[in-house]
């Protein structure tokens, strides 16, 4: 017997449908690509997906939707000329916030005019997202030697399905919805959660429809020759009904167009700026610029980076600390925010349901229904090993740029539990390794950052059981303790500091009695829960080189590994070898590329002075980027081996943006420019910078180090790269540019 939902007309009358469910995984067939395409808006924890067209098509498509706070209120939006689809002409976005698609017609015959030819009526449609509203205009022209006469229809639907039935969550029962009410000028959507929680969608006409059938909006349009019509609608998602919802947004069109466009002069003004001699480089990270803004979420007083769109438009633990450390180079405010706002979530109790543990960091915090009512663990939910030792590693980082002594004065004592947690809680079964099991019925079964079902493998294809110790949250661990040991020692804690480096030095240990492969003069990728080591080639080691937790022949050993055929895709390093039996070039983690697990890697690399294959993976990354929607690398593609002339293979359904995505190109630029700031030192240093053929110039302006600002020029002769220092704003910074052989 199937589960029911409730739909409660004007008269009250009650009657039973099935509960929607969403297969996130199917690829839908339509004569349109389906998310590679995809236009997204976004504004925090609320966006907008649609297809190219500016539709949301197919209802109820698991990537595509409007959303608001993990719920989302627009299930179908389509527009039809005389009941057939629009042709797309060109579709672009504006910074993430807005969209300019062009359409026109097809040939249409019609019942009681001239027959409309294809290519004679031109229609605009403008998408503005801010704050909870969605904006979306049509302007009609008619380029026809005579009259015409058609009929415009726009349907809509919402299904307020919760972010996780979405993902395929699939529910037994859920809430009331009622009948959609309609005015002249309006039509509505209401849903009352199982939480209590009215949630409400409100579509506003400014050019009132004729009729409004079922819910279907129907305009009779007649335009004389060159002559123009404009269809405004605002679609509200509300929480509480009737009530406007705290930070909703208000004005019209060009007043929420003004104030999103100065919001993100204002983001631009602030951060770093870049300009190179490749203006498609240049628009990669534009591009990534605008994502950073885009995905801010506020929270009190601060902002955090949410980690992407269209699941995860939220706080996340691991996302959010790796994506600000990859933009310090950008914006080093983002990443003393992050902090802030991860130290409010710090976990206080043991708690199974949630994987919470006092002085644990969060891994994902959620506000919709299913979360609400106890259905998922999701409110603060806290199954990620390495968010806690990563919060501490940003820690220490953010001090370097900044020297704010008061962020680390207000944060000692997250930190401080942080680091009791990884003593007490981290070690499951004291052999002084990190190791996850989960707890929660309903949790990450895998709680790295590979966490699909089906990530940790051996390489006949068995699961391995929980107790689960991957190889990188042990170099997490260590370079936490390890930084932290100069950080204490900094504050005058030495006793502290010298035990945490001590520590650390312990742990590099293990990691090569217990990790190393001598056979494959490699690293496992984990150990089980009897230590036997998942003994595959995958990426996990290459995050031991961005914690700096190997000696220098380790290190040289792991580079060299990685950059075998079978690791590198040609866009860069696969999650694991292609001569493993278990690897997949189309699975989720197991022969895939992720951007940002690229970008550690290759940060690791420069940090140990391997310049050259951090150069390659910033070259193939760039070149994948170029194919992408608006040249924006998204949260994963294939591992399909590259070929001459082939572009990267999509991951149906990859997040884009992602910020982690986004964020992957400062952090690699950081590190093949050699940027490594010593604010507490009033010094920036310049080691060994080297730009990439393609570049013959890289300028940096209004990069934060401390309180000052600078200006650097990069620019290189040959395989020689040379940094010119342009400027020093704010208080007196040392800039040392060395070269030394790599």
């Amino acid at each position: 017997m199937s589960a029911t939902r409730n739909i409660v007309s004007s008269e009250q009358h009650l009657i039973e449908i099935p509960c929607p469910h969403v297969e996130p995984r199917i690829v839908y067939q339509s004569n349109e690509p389906r998310k590679v395409n995809n236009l997204t808006l976004i504004d925090g924890k609320t966006f907008l997906s649609t297809s190219v067209s500016g539709d949301i098509t197919p209802p109820g498509a698991p990537d595509v939707g409007f959303f608001h706070d993990d719920t989302r209120y627009l299930s179908s939006l389509e527009l039809k000329v005389d009941g057939h689809r629009t042709v797309v002409l060109s579709s672009s976005t504006e910074k993430s916030f807005a969209s300019q698609i062009e359409l026109t017609t097809g040939n249409i015959s019609l019942r009681d005019s001239i027959d409309l030819p294809e290519n004679t009526v031109h229609i605009r449609r403008d998408q503005l997202l801010s704050g909870n509203v969605l904006f979306d205009h049509f302007t009609f022209e008619n380029f026809n030697l005579q009259q015409v006469e058609f009929r415009v229809e726009v349907n809509y639907a919402a299904d307020f399905v919760d972010v996780f039935q979405v993902r395929g969550v699939a529910r037994g029962t859920c809430g009331s919805y009622y009948e959609p009410q309609t005015t002249n000028d309006s039509l509505s959507f209401t849903y009352r959660g199982k939480d209590d929680i009215w949630r409400h969608t409100e579509i506003k006409f400014s050019t009132p429809p004729q009729r409004i059938e079922g819910t279907t909006a129907v305009w009779n349009v007649k335009l004389e020759r060159m002559k123009g019509l404009r269809i405004e609608t605002t679609i509200r998602a509300l929480v509480h009904a009737v009530h406007a919802e705290k930070g909703s947004g208000s004005g019209d069109f060009v007043s929420n167009l003004r104030a999103r466009r100065g919001a993100v002069k204002k983001w631009e003004d602030e951060s770093t700026s870049f300009h190179t001699s490749n203006e498609a480089f240049d628009s990669v990270l534009h591009t990534a610029v605008g994502d950073f803004h885009a995905l801010q979420i506020p929270s009190g007083n601060d902002h955090i980076v949410a980690a992407g769109i269209p699941w995860f438009a939220t706080i996340f633990g691991r996302d959010s600390i790796i994506a600000s450390y990859q933009s310090l180079l950008l914006n080093p405010r983002l990443a003393s925010e992050t902090l802030r706002v991860l130290a409010a979530y710090q976990g206080t109790e043991v708690n199974d349901w949630r994987d919470e543990e006092p002085g644990k960091i969060i891994h994902e915090q959620r506000e919709g229904e299913m979360t609400r009512t106890g259905e998922m663990p999701f409110g603060a939910y806290y199954g990620s090993v390495d968010s806690t030792p990563l919060f501490l590693v940003l820690a220490s980082e953010v001090f370097q740029w900044t020297d704010d002594e008061q962020l680390i004065h207000d944060l000692k004592p997250n930190i401080l539990r942080a680091l009791t947690w990884l003593d007490k809680y981290a070690d499951l079964d004291g052999d002084g390794l990190i190791e996850f099991r989960r707890r929660s019925s309903k949790g990450l079964a895998n709680q790295g950052w590979k966490d699909s079902w089906d990530a940790n493998m051996f390489p006949d294809g068995t699961i391995a059981e929980a107790p689960i110790a991957t190889i990188e949250v042990q170099g997490y661990a260590y370079d936490a303790k390890y930084r932290l040991a100069r950080l204490l020692r900094h504050l005058g804690d030495t006793h502290t500091a010298d035990r945490l480096k001590r520590e650390a030095a312990e742990m590099a240990k293990r990691i090569d009695q217990q990790f190393w492969l001598p056979r494959k003069n490699f690293y496992a990728m984990a150990l089980d829960r009897d230590k036997k080591k998942l003994d595959v080639v995958s990426s996990n080691p290459g995050h031991l080189l961005f914690s700096r937790a190997l000696k220098a022949d380790r290190a040289r050993a792991v580079a060299n590994r990685l950059m075998q055929p079978d690791m590198n895709s040609g866009w860069g390093w696969r999650t694991m070898s292609a001569d493993e039996k278990v690897f997949n070039p189309l699975s989720y983690h197991r022969g895939s590329v992720w951007p940002h697990d690229n970008s550690l890697i290759a940060h690791g690399m420069a940090l140990y002075d391997f310049r050259r294959p951090a150069l390659q993976i910033l070259t193939e990354l760039f070149q994948a980027a170029q194919t992408f929607r608006d040249n924006r690398l998204p949260e994963l593609f294939c591992g399909v081996q590259r070929r001459e002339y082939d572009v990267p293979v999509h991951y149906p359904v990859s997040c884009s943006p992602q910020a982690w995505a986004s964020g992957a190109m400062f952090l690699m630029l950081t590190s093949v420019l050699g940027i490594r700031p010593n604010a507490p030192k009033k010094e920036l240093n310049i080691l060994n910078p080297a730009l990439p053929d393609w570049l013959d110039y890289f300028h940096i302006r209004n990069l934060r180090v401390g309180k000052s600002r600078v200006s650097l020029d990069f620019s290189r002769r040959g395989d020689r790269t040379f940094c010119n220092v342009v400027e020093v704003d704010g208080e007196k910074l040392l800039v040392n540019v060395a070269f030394k052989k790599s």
